[in-house]
């Protein structure tokens, strides 16, 4: 039995619609219906009822399915395997970061590393620790550069011993407003002091968003949040152009080491740090239960020589 066939009658199933179903595989129409045929066939059952625009399970075809899902995904996550174990014996390492990359220097590291090991290829995916977390799992990715609450960083350090964390840099919540707003020129503001503010947040579902909620919270309101994206350009320019404030942290607004000096020099916006302090601390964290690849390795001895050098 042909699995291709079998994972092109779960995506029909799911589209219910042999134009869509071909569309999605990147085939065509009668080739789609041949290969269904040819399934309903080896396995001695209709699997579908057909009119003019849609098809429809039949019993058997219900019946089916969930086998069919299961068989699919299997082929899928065999395959995928595979390639990352190849991929790893090539020398290709799969790194996970927080987004900002150039602000926390994640990509000057990648350039110095790979300008010492220039035989190594990264391959990198840019997310929330939300998320790098589960790569790091689903082995999606080797090692994450990410970040955590300090509380829970202090916590999982020293009760998580499945994974290893190696301290990055901490940076501080701050609030993000308008040069001209009244509160620009103070030193450090308190949330109380915001509490009547509009506020633009990074996406919602993401630790900063409850970074800045929780934070709120524990403040005694709740924000009134006009804005989310995942994009910082688009809170700064909200910021710069409405009648709101972000909270965001200190190394989001920093210049990149090899940006222009006049970077941000004309913003119209500043940025003052919340107090009492609020922090929260980047690793370089991977998976003590999977043996590291040689590169995953390197990368990981290159990145503590650099981080405790001078110790």
């Amino acid at each position: 039995m042909n699995t291709e066939y079998i994972h092109e009658f779960v995506v029909l199933a799911d589209t219910k619609n042999f134009w869509e179903a071909s569309e999605r595989l990147f085939m065509n129409q009668s080739t789609l219906s041949k290969h269904i045929k040819a399934l309903e066939t080896d396995l001695g059952v209709p699997l579908f009822t057909r009119t003019t625009r849609r098809v429809e399970l039949t019993n058997y075809g219900r019946t089916y399915l969930p086998y069919a899902k299961t068989i699919s995904d299997a082929e899928y996550e065999g395959l995928t395997a595979v390639t990352r174990l190849q991929n790893i014996e090539n020398g290709l390492l799969t790194l996970g970061t927080i987004p900002s990359m150039p602000q926390y220097q994640v990509t000057l590291l990648l350039a110095q590393f790979q300008s010492k090991y220039p035989d190594t290829t990264v391959r990198i995916t840019e997310d929330d620790p939300v998320n790098l977390q589960k790569y790091l799992e689903n082995k999606t990715c080797e090692i994450i550069f990410t970040r955590e609450t300090k509380s829970d960083f202090e916590n999982n350090f020293l009760n998580n011993n499945q994974i290893k964390r190696i301290p990055y840099l901490q940076d501080r919540l701050v609030v993000l407003l308008p040069k001209t707003h009244p509160l620009a020129k103070e030193s450090e503001l308190t949330l109380q002091q915001l509490r009547n503010e509009n506020f633009c947040l990074i996406k919602e579902g993401s630790l900063m968003y409850e970074i800045g909620v929780d934070a709120c919270r524990r403040a005694g309101f709740i924000p009134n949040i006009i804005f989310t994206s995942h994009r910082i350009d688009s809170i700064l320019d909200m910021v710069s152009n409405q009648d709101c404030v972000a909270l965001l942290m200190d190394k989001h607004l920093e210049r990149p080491v090899n940006a222009p000096a006049t970077m941000h020099k004309d913003a119209p916006w500043t940025y003052v740090p919340i107090t009492p302090e609020i922090n929260s601390q980047m690793s370089i964290c991977y998976n003590t239960l999977e043996p590291l690849s040689k590169t995953a390795q390197l990368f990981v001895d290159f990145c503590t020589s650099k981080l405790f050098k001078h110790d």
